[in-house]
């Protein structure tokens, strides 16, 4: 009897325990979610040109696509809570929602207000647009050019090239600059760049700093196509500032500095008349009977004169 009331209690415990399993595992869960397929276009809002390799991503996920040729795109999302993120170089980020009645989209993305792709730059040959510039172009324009005192162009765009170096062969406030662009390229160990103001070949001390409007640097192997072996470690680009018309008027500007310097300890030494009398007396100690007055003394002609003149010349070249 104690035997089968046992047997009773393990076989209502099985039959919970299938009931629990089976509630489990037939409940609606998140991989069991409902999915919709979202089609659509993206465009520039200004051109309504496709866009190709725009990324379509929902939010939380790894899920995700890039448009086509064509700006076209097809994803599958869940049909409840869903937002898409759209992202593109030089455009802003874009979120959407999508909603079960979602079944196709058209997007239009805009230019990142930060974006710099419009930018003209100078590539040796000409000028270009940022977006078209395939080699490797550093433009700096002159409202991020360093702060401060600058000597020369180069000072002007410390830190803010990656790989051009700028350092000076001493402390001197006059000592002049050394650049490097590219490393040691050459034959020769020459590690200066080719240096283009307006065109022309010149040093980075002839253009003062207040008249540069842009430095653009080329440093990949673009700047060897353009101008040969004189490019090889590198081009900077310097663009001065142009009058034009009425809109920036002329401007005169001085610099200047003044310095003073003062003998520590003024070193004496001995006039004509001194070193005359020094030999006197020397003599005459020597032997008592030499007079360096007399004639014959010296065979020099006019060595014992005194013509009257003692001239200091330490005196003369110091101030």
């Amino acid at each position: 009897m104690r035997s089968k009331k046992l047997v009773a209690i393990l076989l209502m415990l099985c039959l919970a325990f299938e009931h629990d399993l089976y509630a489990k595992y037939n409940s609606p869960s998140e991989t069991n979610q409902k999915v919709q397929t979202v089609t659509g276009t993206v465009t520039d809002s200004k051109t309504d040109a496709p866009l190709v390799g725009v990324s379509i991503q929902v939010k939380g996920t790894t899920q995700g696509t890039t448009t086509d040729a064509n700006g076209r795109f097809n994803l599958d999302v869940p049909d409840k809570g869903a937002v898409l993120i759209v992202s593109y170089i030089g455009y802003a980020v874009q979120e959407i929602n999508v909603t079960a009645q979602t079944t196709s989209l058209t997007i239009k993305l805009d230019q990142s207000i930060g974006s710099n792709l419009d930018e003209v730059v100078v590539v040796g040959y000409g000028t270009q647009r940022r977006g078209e510039v395939t080699s490797a172009v550093s433009s700096i324009k002159s409202d991020k050019f360093t702060k401060g005192f600058a000597r020369d162009a180069a000072q002007l765009v410390q830190g803010k090239v990656a790989g051009l170096s700028v350092s000076t062969v001493s402390g001197s406030p006059t000592a002049g600059t050394q650049i490097s662009l590219r490393g040691i390229t050459t034959l020769n160990s020459s590690t200066a760049p080719l240096v283009l103001i307006d065109g022309i070949p010149g040093s980075l001390n002839t253009v003062a700093p207040e008249d540069i409007e842009s430095v653009d640097v080329l440093k990949d192997g673009s700047a060897a196509a353009i101008y040969g072996t004189r490019g090889t470690n590198g081009v900077i680009l310097i663009t001065t500032v142009k009058r034009r018309g009425g809109n920036r008027p002329p401007t005169l500007s001085y610099s200047g500095y003044v310095s003073y310097q003062q003998i520590a300890k003024k070193m004496e030494f001995l006039t004509a008349e001194d070193y005359r009398r020094l030999i006197s007396q020397n003599v005459k100690g020597f032997n008592q009977n030499l007079d360096p007055t007399k004639p014959g003394y010296t065979t020099v002609a006019g060595a014992n004169d005194d013509w009257g003149a003692s001239t200091d010349w330490f005196k003369e070249i110091t101030q």
